[in-house]
């Protein structure tokens, strides 16, 4: 039996979400990738939710998003939105329906069919579950189509962590994101591998831009492009230096991009410690982690006494889990 998902009550709520290729198969080369960015973007547009980085890997993915708490839809919003999202063809059709079911309840003053039409879109904006359910239906549809292939695609549901919308939280993760193709001995810089937020943004890409500068001013930096970039790509390198552990750059590399005329690093250096950014459910301050643990209390034992779980490994700079990655820790919603 699936345990329900721990999800945020906040305003805007911030999630770092993840899925495989079944039997983990590296099937997603270029033109995977980018088919599948062009995807999420335009699912990120319909849904009303904000990308803030991401990185598609050969057999999986990472997302970083914000999801603000749904805003009432004028219709002529509502179209708009449908128009972007849908071939000319398709919203043709969905506007001669609309226009049908807006002139009866013009006439005869009963708004149910209307309702029913506008509420069968809404439904699916502002919910992450179902963007990354249409995220991923529609990626493999289009990919076993061009394969000849049939059956499931994707390993098992997503996993998802819950990400404390200020502090360093953001940072931490959208760093351990863009910094994915680095760890992974692809490239040497971020900015070399296009399928990931940041090297989007080095490109001019307005979404990518504009989701890095979200992250940034979880930190409180404002300004200019220009200004954030500089201060991003300063904290990229100085938490992706390399360790014994973990495959990124060497010193000299951070030195050069700190000579290049970047601020200093705006956190410590940390490690990037894989498992509590997939499977820690939750990850932010010690009061956010508590509180999370309080509004979700039902879906643990009764020995469990409070949520925060210090993160092991030195260098996280305060940071807490919901799970202490033991076994028989809360399953990470998917």
């Amino acid at each position: 039996m699936r345990k329900p998902r721990i999800l945020g009550n906040k305003e805007n709520n911030y999630y770092h979400v993840m899925s495989r290729i079944v039997n983990r198969d590296h099937v997603i080369g270029a033109e995977e990738r980018e088919f599948f960015t062009r995807t999420m973007r335009r699912l990120e547009a319909f849904a009303g939710l904000h990308i803030l980085t991401y990185c598609i890997m050969s057999n999986h993915f990472h997302i970083l998003v914000e999801v603000p708490s749904v805003p009432h839809l004028d219709d002529e919003t509502l179209l708009d939105r449908l128009r972007d999202f849908y071939s000319i063809r398709k919203f043709t059709e969905i506007h001669q329906e609309y226009s049908r079911v807006l002139r009866y309840a013009e006439e005869t003053g009963n708004e149910e069919w209307l309702n029913e039409f506008r509420l069968r879109y809404t439904s699916r904006m502002g919910n992450l579950s179902i963007f990354l359910k249409e995220l991923k239906e529609r990626f493999s549809k289009w990919y076993n189509r061009r394969n000849d292939r049939r059956g499931t695609l994707w390993e098992e549901r997503f996993k998802s962590v819950l990400v404390e919308g200020s502090d360093h939280a953001l940072t931490t993760m959208a760093a351990y994101i863009d910094l994915n193709p680095v760890r992974a001995g692809l490239v040497d810089d971020p900015k070399e591998y296009r399928h990931c937020g940041y090297a989007e943004a080095v490109a001019r890409g307005e979404s990518a831009r504009e989701g890095i500068a979200r992250v940034m001013q979880s930190q409180g930096q404002e300004g200019s492009w220009r200004s954030i970039a500089a201060k991003y790509r300063i904290y990229l390198f100085s938490t992706g230096v390399e360790t014994e552990e973990r495959t990124g750059f060497d010193p000299q590399q951070v030195q050069t991009v700190l000579d290049q005329g970047g601020e200093l690093p705006l956190g410590t250096l940390i490690r990037c410690h894989v498992r509590y950014f997939n499977d820690g459910v939750a990850l932010g301050s010690r009061l956010f982690v508590e509180e999370v643990f309080e509004n979700n209390r039902l879906l643990f034992g009764e020995c469990r006494k409070n949520g925060a779980r210090k993160m092991r490994g030195g260098g996280w700079d305060g940071l807490y889990s919901l799970r202490n990655l033991s076994p028989g820790a809360v399953a990470a919603p998917g």
